[in-house]
């Protein structure tokens, strides 16, 4: 057939002649299947929110891939897509496989409110609570303590569920988050399922407890949790970390493994509490570990608190730490401001408190010469940060307070035989400089850069023979100053702050 002919039958087909009506059909085509649905292994729960920053965890059977989309304002929404890990039976004990995801939003702005939703192969992952977090930032705001929750009873489900209900910034957790064995089943049934409601909306902070590391090198605790690891030896990290909220800096310390290699093995951790201290600006500092130096009860003289006392409260008292959170005895305790093993004034001294009460069984408490007060209660620990003063009300499991205790650090020279507190050079004359060294002298880090400086920085007044000085710089632990006008005879140095004020003639 030519050509012609070819196109000649073709437009018969076309228009139905010679060749009749032609009936097309489609070709078959099954439906695609729907995708497998995503099965959750472990809801949704944050880590490590910082200023601008923040980290969310969950855990499925299937792998997929894992997206937050979270936003301030409900209307722009960015996202995250989280890198994800298999734990196979083998690893956990656990009867599936499973793979955790996590999601690290960064550049976020400080002290702001956020929404988020999770997917996985665009499939949504619900959360059992409300999916907002909030981003530290300036101002007050209050936290709550526990610790020694793992048991699984009815008790540590009712402090659970006032936890839930109390709303704070953030959990600190003084250890043995589980019981009776720190592996992956117990933190899933003792740890995420009792806080689910909690966790997704506040960051828990922990430190490792002794039933924490009854797996070999604490790995479960390690791997289940994204903490804060700046500055902390690779080896070490999500062992011990400090993070800042507000006006207060946190130091989470592992009293456990890493302060027995500090002891007995030259390891890192001290010397690295000592830097961290150090460091900071902060007006508070708050440490928190799982043994408490001087606690009454059972465990008064493990190893483990000997050791604090004898390694690491000198630290503590070195940098002027005010609060001390600890666990393990089973108990609410507190202790009288202690400095040199001394009971001392709050202002001067380390006030500690022990919140053991979580959930596990009680242990027998008693006041003694160090401790003001003590009850062998369920209970958790709520402070509220107020600037330069914190209350803390230890609330029971009916909802009543246990006790309530305010802290108000006064400002105070330092007492450091190696460094002369207050220095005038070159001498009290006009346009001397004046450098004071202590704690509590001022409210945050300050600088003035003025041709005529302030005689007010930050709420501290500094006074020479009564008459306001000039100041330059101030923080909690140094003032610079300058002397505008010649002092004859004795000069007496006055710091005076919202908490009360301190004295020294020189």
């Amino acid at each position: 057939m030519n050509r012609r002919a070819f196109l000649t039958a073709l437009g018969a087909v076309a228009t139905q002649q010679k060749l009749g009506t032609l009936t097309f059909y489609d070709e078959p085509t099954d439906p695609l299947p729907p995708p497998p649905a995503i099965e959750v292994a472990r809801l949704p729960y944050l880590q490590n929110v910082r200023n601008d920053r923040a980290s969310i965890l969950w855990a499925t059977f299937q792998p997929g891939v894992g997206v937050v989309r979270y936003s301030s304002d409900g209307v722009t929404f960015r996202t995250a897509t989280a890198s994800r890990r298999l734990f196979t039976i083998a690893e956990t004990g656990q009867a599936r496989d499973y793979w955790q995801h996590q999601a690290d939003l960064t550049g976020l702005s400080t002290g702001t409110d956020y929404v988020y939703g999770i997917t996985v192969d665009g499939q949504d992952i619900a959360a059992a609570g409300n999916t907002t977090l909030r981003t530290a930032g300036p101002g007050p705001f209050s936290f709550i303590v526990l610790g020694d929750s793992g048991w699984g009873g009815p008790e540590q489900a009712i402090i659970a569920q006032r936890l839930a209900a109390e709303k704070p910034t953030l959990i600190l957790h003084t250890g043995d988050l589980v019981y009776m064995v720190g592996n992956y089943e117990t933190y899933q049934r003792n740890y995420f399922n009792s806080y689910v409601a909690t966790m997704c909306s506040v960051p828990f902070f922990p430190c490792p407890g002794n039933h924490d590391y009854d797996v070999s090198n604490a790995l479960p605790y390690l791997n289940i949790h994204a903490l804060p690891n700046e500055g902390v030896p690779i080896p070490d990290r999500g062992r011990y970390y400090s993070f800042d909220w507000g006006n207060v800096h946190f130091v989470s310390i592992d009293a456990h493994q890493s302060l027995d290699r500090a002891v007995n093995s030259n390891g890192p951790m001290l010397r690295w509490l000592d830097n961290d201290l150090r460091s900071t600006k902060q007006f508070w500092r708050i440490v928190y570990f799982h043994y408490p130096p001087y606690a009454s009860g059972q465990n008064t003289n493990d190893i483990q608190s000997m050791w604090v006392r004898q390694y690491v409260v000198p630290i503590l008292e070195r940098h002027g730490v005010q609060v001390v959170f600890n666990g393990h005895e089973h108990s609410y305790q507190r202790n009288y401001a202690i400095r040199k093993s001394s009971v001392v004034d709050q202002s001067i001294g380390t006030n500690y408190f022990t919140s053991g009460g979580g959930g596990a069984f009680l242990y027998n408490a008693v006041q003694t010469t160090l401790v003001a007060f003590a009850k062998p209660e369920y209970h958790y620990v709520r402070a509220e940060v107020q600037g330069t003063r914190i209350t803390f009300r230890s609330i029971k499991m009916d909802g009543t307070t246990l006790e309530t205790f305010t802290i108000t650090p006064a400002p105070v020279f330092s007492d450091d035989p190696k460094v002369t507190p207050v220095t005038m050079s070159p001498g009290p004359v006009a346009g001397a400089f004046i450098r004071i060294i202590g704690r509590g002298l001022a409210t945050e880090e300050t600088f003035m850069c003025t041709p005529i400086p302030p005689t007010d920085l930050a709420g501290t007044v500094v006074t020479v023979n009564g008459q306001p000085v000039q100041l330059l710089y101030v923080s909690p632990t140094q003032i610079y100053a300058q002397l505008p006008f010649a002092v004859d005879g004795n000069v007496t140095i006055r710091v005076t702050t919202a908490n009360g004020f301190v004295e020294r003639s020189i």
